[in-house]
């Protein structure tokens, strides 16, 4: 990747440490604990990058709805005690 100028970060388990620019090697863990060692990495990269751009990585910039009230997108049934009458 250094011919495209790019910087290539690892993240893992038993990864080898020449594997690439940056190697962060991960605990094992159980089989139902996976996916924490799967998105949380990633999560936190894209949050700091986020905050490098100056992005507020805690607000939507893209919605096509927005949910004001406890039914979400679902219409309100009728006789609900919180029907505005």
């Amino acid at each position: 990747m250094d011919r495209l100028g790019a910087a290539v970060m690892l993240i893992g388990q038993s990864v080898p440490q020449d594997a690439g620019d940056l190697v962060f090697q991960l605990p094992s863990v159980p089989p139902g604990w996976q996916f924490l060692t799967d998105i949380i990495p990633a999560q936190l990269a894209a949050e700091k990058l986020a905050w490098l751009s100056g992005v507020d990585s805690d607000t939507f910039r893209y919605s096509s709805f927005i949910v004001e009230d406890e039914y979400g997108l679902l219409h309100r049934k009728s006789g609900s005690p919180n029907d505005k009458k």
